[in-house]
């Protein structure tokens, strides 16, 4: 079984963020892996659950899966920070200036569609690879 350490360390690995934006409590790293986990599954019709009493995903996920998994991580945590800037700002748009609140929305709106875009071309290699194998028997 793929371990929750071992996933936090693929996402640190290959997903730079700045410390600041990532969680910082036990709980709130188990809370982000759960909510990237119910993302992968719908995504990919998996059934794959977490344990966090022993901090294990309840099956080994492939280097494929381990790598979207932490990628998806990334898009939440980059979904968050959207939508925690919308509320918060939204109302101060005027004071902060309208067209710099724009700009930061958009750059914030096109870091989550590049993610997005990001872990579609991962799976569609996956799928890729799988019907190769097909293919070649």
């Amino acid at each position: 079984m793929t371990s929750f350490d071992q996933l936090w360390t693929t996402f640190l690995t290959n997903c730079k963020m700045s410390p600041q934006d990532l969680p910082q409590t036990e709980t709130l790293i188990y809370e982000t892996i759960q909510s990237a986990v119910l993302h992968f599954n719908n995504r990919l019709r998996l059934n794959i659950k977490c344990d966090n009493t022993q901090e294990l995903l309840s099956e080994e996920l492939s280097e494929d899966y381990l790598l979207i998994l932490a990628h998806t991580i990334k898009l939440i945590i980059l979904q968050n920070q959207l939508t925690y800037s919308v509320t918060k700002f939204e109302p101060f748009q005027k004071d902060i200036g309208r067209k710099n609140y724009k700009e930061q929305i958009g750059a914030q709106e096109r870091q989550v569609a590049n993610q997005e875009e990001l872990i579609s071309r991962l799976i569609i290699n996956t799928e890729e690879d799988y019907l190769w194998r097909l293919l070649r028997l």
